[in-house]
């Protein structure tokens, strides 16, 4: 028998051996162990148990092994309760060293799935090890299409210690059996399938995961919501990237290949070097079963299609399948590829491929139409004949004429915030409808680059508009622009005037200025006459035709356009009052123009607004049948499909949301807004190179402030800090006075753990806009630096400007706590605690709530809280620290090293745990030095 001893003994050489080949094994075993033959031996029946061990994580493995309700041989039987709080519904099935369960949690609620390992297994040191050790490569992987695996429990029987993990239930059937009860999938269902397997491998690849075991019978169908999702399951054969080295696959002492025959790639039989590429041939082999119905190298003997697939080129699907679209032939192919490196880079490259439409190949001689150089407007014309006619009299002097004649010159690269448009008087509906033509012009402004050479538009939102209402005359260092739009909005009788002008940001000279004036029957036309005369100051070409701006395309009559006008500008102010303004504006504007599709798509706005707000569903039914309507009075209305997109996120259909907002994006390349929220959509379904690829793309285009903070941003919330930095830092440059260019940047200083940076600028920033958020993360800088008094102040501060922030209690609490005063930090803890229940728990970021609790010393309810949180989140960065901080303060050792050793995976900074003053004993245990020392040193602060 193994003692405790014997394994602490040997423990280093088997993690060394066990990701070594069968072949390599001996040699190395030999070597180390030639004084100690019986060490040799430990090791090589050790390794042997473990590679038998490598399929116990399978969740759906060998479900039909026994007979629904057979109970012969179990470790448990319906109505057992588990750990005090699983209910055993019904046995599911066994194989290989587990037993799976339906269970109840009855703390949670809901079902899930429950593998307990087998009594005939011997559950000793070096398995309780390796058992961790897989849960956790699992929990790496967050998708939709991967089985979420949860948590690892023990339950106590009179008998014996029953190990058992917890994960996703996933109810249905394999694609195997699908294939094997229907044939081949319809084309429809087969790239649905397609889309959601490679989004789902791409997942495992970018954590850092092989799969290695790929293939049909490992992938579960299951119906939600009239869909089909496919769900990866069985990663009990993964490995992690760079540790899967030559002959990996052959690893079993009898010399069995780790895999199955029929779905191993060529260089995972001849035991070469796996990479990504050997997932890929498998997804190969998986679509060529989908799309045919068999498999490209079919035999009745395993080992002869093993043969064949290291010797011969696989037939074209469209053998089996006539009619089969050429793209899947050309995939699929490639994937099968033999030499890993034709493959496919990665799997989410394949779906790509698969969905390019087909005339996306343009025949070599093809091109646009000729068109004229240069278009003048008549307006154009009249202005310069009348310049003509004042030079030629020259009866008229004076600096206004010569600034007309001879205007001051603009910038070669233009960077241009459009300033909300004035009016004159209190009138609030004039005031929304000023607002509402200024937001129009920017957005309409954006669309002109390209064509016009280097210049780009301040984005119309919240935090900008803040900054230039409050001090128009910094807008070039807080925003970065140096030529301004202003406006003022007058109204007659029967007449509408609108002023418009060019000014310098920085001296706020006036460059250019013109008035417009339009009869009140032809305002619907004021959108684009005023970006026609913006424009021309400018200097900027509009395309021929102009942009057939809507709404002018969609109404013709006034009242409903000014009702919508109106509405907008209520809208784009974004708090209740204003949005509930808004809907009774669009309604109204509806009323007038039943056809009227731009008022459906923005009343359909307010109404996913107002859902955001309250997360009442009712809105969301409400905006549903109001967008559809947008859509079908014009397709081809990108903001009824940004529209739609935001309600399909909200209501929890990822992928359709997807569809939406790249739809709204192709109908308008420029709209930032969209592309934004797009990024957004793939970031939350868990597709992280799609999301980067977009605001790469959009900073590769317009190298803005706003850009390099977008894409900066992304890799910060993804933990990825050293790629965020010097995005922050080109953002600041451009913008050096930017309150939200300067807080990023000293958000991701305290990340990195340069501490006494991210002070300076802090402090900068507090004398330009003091904020809560500043004050408590100048605090945080302070705290860590050791400085308890100086950060209790910040954070008493933030707490005064912002009372109902649990965060800046907590913040608060730790202060006190390191300043000795456990009283006041008792009681600040309490009130985070308090806050977070006052606005349901459900909307605080997870592992918030467990983590007080812990700081309180309720352990029981830390831990309840933590597994709620894993339960219904994915496992980002700051969820896995949480549940370190957790687990270590509710006594948990081993479950705050294995959170640890996920929080660091997933990016977590080094430096943040570090200085995390709740893990000093934690720090000074030997498997934390072993954990963390190396990643220390390559992020170390500096000084």
């Amino acid at each position: 028998m193994l003692t405790p001893e014997r394994w602490n003994r040997i423990k280093p050489i088997f993690h060394q051996a066990v990701d070594l080949s069968q072949a390599e094994r001996g040699p190395f075993l030999a070597h180390l162990c030639a004084e100690e033959p019986s060490l040799q031996a430990d090791l090589e029946e050790l390794l042997q148990q473990h590679d038998e061990m490598d399929r116990f994580l399978d969740p759906q493995e060998s479900l039909s092994s026994q007979p629904e309700g057979s109970e012969a041989g179990l470790s448990l039987r319906e109505g057992d309760v588990v750990a005090a709080r699983y209910r055993t519904i019904r046995f599911l099935g066994a194989g290989g060293m587990g037993e799976v369960y339906e269970v109840e949690d009855a703390e949670l609620g809901g079902r899930l799935a429950l593998k307990a390992i087998r009594a005939d297994v011997d559950f000793s040191p070096w398995v309780q090890e390796r058992f961790r050790r897989e849960v956790q490569l699992c929990r790496r992987i967050t998708h939709p299409a991967i089985c979420r695996i949860f948590d690892i429990g023990y339950h106590q029987t009179a008998e014996r210690q029953i190990p058992f993990l917890t994960m996703e239930l996933v109810e249905g059937e394999t694609l195997a059996e699908r294939l094997r009860s229907q044939g081949r999938l319809q084309p429809d269902e087969t790239l649905s399938i397609a889309r959601q397997l490679c989004e789902g491998l791409d997942a495992a690849h970018r954590a850092g995961i092989l799969h290695r075991d790929f293939k049909s019978g490992n992938v579960m169908l299951m119906q939600a919501h009239g869909q089909t999702r496919a769900v990866i399951t069985d990663f009990g054969l993964a490995r992690e990237l760079g540790k899967v080295g030559p002959a990996t696959a052959a690893s079993t002492a009898s010399g069995m290949l780790i895999g199955t025959p029929h779905s191993m790639a060529p260089e995972q039989i001849e035991g070469a070097e796996l990479t990504p590429a050997t997932d890929i041939y498998a997804l190969g082999l998986v679509l060529y079963e989908m799309v045919t119905g068999r498999r490209p190298f079919e035999d009745k003997s395993a080992q002869i299609e093993m043969l064949k697939r290291l010797s011969e080129a696989p037939p074209a699907p469209s053998t089996f399948a006539p009619g089969l679209d050429l793209q899947w032939d050309t995939a699929i192919l490639r994937c099968l590829e033999r030499r890993p490196e034709a493959r496919f880079i990665s799997a989410l490259e394949v779906t790509e491929f698969l969905e390019l439409p087909a005339t996306s190949v343009i025949p070599t001689g093809t091109g646009p139409v000729s068109k004229p150089a240069i278009s003048f407007h008549r307006q154009t014309i009249l202005a310069i004949a009348g310049i003509l006619l004042l030079l030629f009299i020259g009866t008229l002097r004076g600096p206004w004429l010569h600034n007309l004649v001879w205007p001051r010159p603009l910038p070669a690269e233009k960077h241009i915030a459009v300033v909300p448009f004035t009016v004159k008087g209190t009138n609030e509906t004039e005031q929304a409808t000023a607002y509402a033509l200024a937001e129009s012009l920017s957005v309409n402004l954006n669309r002109l680059q390209g064509a016009n050479g280097p210049f780009w538009v301040v984005p119309w939102s919240e935090e900008v508009l803040k900054q230039l209402r409050e001090n128009v005359g910094h807008a070039a260092s807080t925003l970065g622009a140096n030529v301004l739009v202003t406006g003022e909005l007058r109204r007659t009788k029967d007449r509408v005037w609108l002023h418009a002008q060019i000014e310098d940001a920085s001296t706020l000279k006036i460059l250019r200025s013109q008035t417009i004036e339009i009869p009140e029957a032809q305002i619907v036309t004021i959108e684009d006459r005023l970006l026609e005369q913006v424009s021309l100051m400018l200097q900027l070409q509009l395309p021929p035709g102009g942009l057939h701006r809507l709404p002018v395309d969609e109404t013709s009559d006034p009242g409903a356009y000014e009702f919508y006008q109106q509405g907008r500008g209520y809208l784009l102010r974004y708090d209740t009052d204003n949005v509930d303004r808004a809907i009774v504006l669009f309604q109204k504007a509806i009323e007038k123009d039943a056809n009227f599709a731009m008022a459906y798509a923005n009343l359909a706005f307010a109404y996913a607004w107002k859902f955001h707000d309250t997360k009442n569903a009712t809105w969301i039914a409400k905006a549903r049948p109001v967008c559809d309507r947008a859509i079908e009075l014009n397709d081809n209305l990108a903001s009824a499909h940004l529209a739609m997109g935001l309600i399909q996120q909200a209501g929890g259909d990822r992928d359709a949301a997807i569809l939406e907002l790249d739809r709204a994006v192709k109908l308008d390349p420029a709209d930032d807004e969209a592309k934004h929220e797009l990024s957004m959509a793939y970031e939350n379904a868990g597709r992280l190179l799609r999301a980067e690829i977009i605001l790469k793309d959009a900073l590769s285009r317009r190298r803005s402030w706003i850009n390099y903070t977008n894409l900066g941003y992304f890799y910060y919330r993804n933990a990825s800090y050293q790629e965020a930095e010097p995005l922050f830092r080109a953002a600041k440059d451009l913008a050096p006075d930017s309150a939200l260019a300067l807080s990023n940047l000293g958000a991701v200083y305290l990340a990195l753990g340069r501490y006494k940076e991210a002070e300076s600028v802090l402090q900068r920033l507090q004398t330009i806009q003091p904020t809560a958020d500043i004050d408590s993360n100048l605090g945080t800088a302070y705290l860590y630096q050791g400085r308890y008094a100086e950060a209790t102040t910040m954070f008493e501060k933030a707490r005064e400007m912002r009372p109902d922030d649990d965060r800046i209690w907590c913040n608060l609490g730790d202060a006190y706590a390191l300043a000795g005063n456990r009283g006041k930090a008792a009681w600040a803890y309490q009130q985070a605690v308090a806050r977070v229940m006052a606005r349901a728990p459900m909307n605080a970021e997870p592992g918030l709530l467990a983590l007080y609790y812990a700081k309180l010393g309720l352990r029981r309810e830390a831990l309840h809280e933590l597994a709620k949180a894993v339960r219904s989140s994915a496992n980002s960065p700051n969820l896995l620290f949480n549940s370190v901080l957790v687990y270590e303060m509710a006594g948990d050792r081993q479950r705050a090293l294995d959170a640890l050793r996920s929080a660091l995976r997933a990016g977590f900074s080094p430096s943040s745990i570090q200085s995390a003053p709740e893990l000093t004993g934690l720090r000074q245990d030997k498997a934390y030095v072993k954990i963390v020392g190396d990643r220390i040193l390559a992020s170390a602060p500096h000084r």
